[in-house]
């Protein structure tokens, strides 16, 4: 993980390169931004979660325009094309850039209200009660304080179940957001894009053909890939191969299921399969990535 002062920000934000290697880990803090423009459009696979505690500041999307004023948390997936109009002089916000993989590794139940809020909303804008506002920025106060520890570094589980809390109380104002389940509102392309992430996460195996989820949808496996596309710069493939190697990063570190059970339950048919696929994905055996101090 990486923690950025203010006066770092500026040259790492100029550099136009706001995801950090997994080597050193998959969460950028940038403590005080007085404009957000220089940080789009965002990498692959990094989703930008920004809250403001000063003035305002107008984004604009191909859907319409937000006013990013206090109170308010924005919510933006990669390769989003954002540009942004007038802003107070006082205006200033936290971000937290964050990568695809450990957000899939967090919020595992969750990923489904997730999915939908940052692929089929795109930048999705979230007002948030005063209380949660509070509890927002002393989470994100208590990570950048265990980020800054160089004596006794913080032990890896701790701040992964903090970023998981962080993220968390993010779904749960998703959640109480009105617009969150008014899939009416919402046109036919972007519905099924959703109700396929939701296929997938609701799946047990999940590394099942894309044709397999196409007919459950009553649609080709070619529009199933347009649609992702569309949606997401992702295509239907690289979809279910994320949400398998999260499945698997789960198993192999969270459980005490050996390989073979793990093997088995993912859907492999036998374990060679699946050593093939974690060595593709992970670049090491599964029996190598268990006892890894990477997570």
């Amino acid at each position: 993980m990486a923690y950025l002062t203010e006066k770092d920000q500026i040259r790492y934000i100029e550099l136009g390169n706001l995801v950090v290697d997994f080597s050193d880990g998959d969460v950028l803090l940038f403590d005080t931004v007085k404009d957000i423009s220089p940080l789009y459009p965002l990498k692959p696979s990094t989703t930008l979660i920004a809250a403001c505690f000063a003035g305002s500041q107008k984004l604009m999307t191909n859907n319409g325009s937000i006013d990013f004023s206090v109170g308010k948390v924005i919510i933006c997936p990669p390769n989003m094309k954002v540009s942004v109009g007038e802003h107070t002089n006082d205006f200033a916000c936290r971000v937290m850039c964050i990568s695809d993989h450990l957000v899939g590794g967090l919020l595992r139940d969750k990923m489904d209200l997730w999915h939908h809020a940052v692929y089929v909303k795109e930048m999705n804008s979230v007002e948030m009660s005063q209380a949660c506002q509070d509890e927002l920025q002393l989470y994100l106060s208590l990570i950048r304080s265990k980020l800054k520890r160089k004596k006794t570094p913080t032990p890896n589980e701790i701040m992964l179940a903090l970023l998981r809390a962080l993220l968390l109380e993010l779904c749960f104002a998703l959640e109480s957001d009105g617009n969150m389940h008014h899939e009416k509102k919402l046109t036919q392309g972007k519905v099924l894009f959703n109700r396929f992430l939701s296929l997938i996460s609701n799946s047990q195996v999940k590394r099942m053909p894309i044709s397999h989820y196409a007919s459950q949808l009553a649609i080709t496996p070619k529009y199933l890939t347009m649609l992702c596309l569309k949606y997401s710069n992702k295509t239907a493939s690289e979809w279910v191969a994320q949400y398998t190697v999260e499945e698997i990063r789960f198993y192999l570190k969270s459980t005490d299921l050996s390989i073979k059970e793990i093997s088995a339950r993912l859907g492999f048919s036998n374990m060679s399969h699946f050593g093939s696929y974690v060595r593709k994905h992970l670049g090491i055996s599964p029996s190598e990535y268990r006892f890894s101090k990477k997570s």
